[in-house]
């Protein structure tokens, strides 16, 4: 495994030097899955080391997601970093990165919660238009819960459930988890013990290049990213929890 992921590295530093550029239009700055002020994260580092795998440099370019669409239709961006639409021109990779929203409890609460139907008279805190990106059943449960609410600020999301102001909250795993562990750091706010409830089928993206052979490239080496372990690393390296199935295939 070390031998591959050597040669992997040493790919990557040979094909830096002549690489073609290619303009990557990514969204909102999302941590720890892409830190803006820091050109970095994990979805970020995973599709930069993949591109200068397969030969090209990333130039990433920040847009809303309106205008991102807008600029890669209009052929002036070579690529989308991730997408779900199906309907793009161009051509789509092999999924790179995988969201995973949880129903995310205090442990110490004790609650049972294994469907959407157990949060009917809890306190639930969401993230931002998540009654519109989970499901019916789980747009149903919002709108008749007078107790939920959805909140932009995922820092503020975690800090409620740990202060015990929600009984529940809705969020990707990695995002809670970078978000709780700021906490701690810079607000010394203990991070208690949780349970992860899986009511929600994982999210795959992918992304959408302009030629083929871009895409044909990226994924011979996506793969090799993921078989030498380079891909784990990256993943490890903000902190977060891998999920036991979160890097097959």
């Amino acid at each position: 495994m070390k031998t591959i992921l050597w040669i992997i590295m040493c790919a990557l530093c040979v094909s830096k030097a002549s690489a073609k550029e290619l303009k990557i239009a990514v969204g909102s700055s999302i941590p720890p899955y892409i830190i803006q002020s820091e050109n970095r994260g994990i979805e970020y580092d995973i599709l930069k080391e993949t591109l200068e795998l397969a030969g090209y440099r990333m130039k990433a370019r920040y847009v809303p997601l309106a205008r991102k669409l807008a600029e890669f239709r209009a052929g002036r961006m070579d690529g989308i970093m991730s997408t779900g639409l199906e309907n793009l021109p161009g051509c789509y990779t092999n999924s790179h990165i995988t969201y995973r929203n949880y129903a995310i409890t205090l442990k110490s609460n004790g609650l049972e919660i294994n469907s959407i139907g157990d949060l009917k008279d809890k306190r639930v805190i969401a993230f931002q238009n998540a009654s519109n990106y989970l499901g019916q059943n789980f747009k149903e449960l919002a709108k008749n819960n007078g107790l939920y609410r959805e909140i932009g600020d995922q820092n503020t999301q975690s800090k409620m459930l740990f202060t015990r102001r929600a009984d529940v909250i809705i969020a990707d795993k990695y995002i809670f988890q970078w978000f709780s562990r700021n906490l701690a750091n810079t607000n010394g706010i203990e991070n208690p013990e949780v349970t992860y409830h899986e009511l929600f089928p994982p999210s795959h993206f992918r992304s959408v290049f302009a030629k083929q052979e871009v895409c044909d490239k990226f994924n011979v080496a996506l793969k090799k990213i993921k078989k030498s372990g380079r891909y784990d690393e990256i993943v490890r390296s903000y902190g977060v929890t891998v999920d036991s199935d979160a890097l097959v295939n």
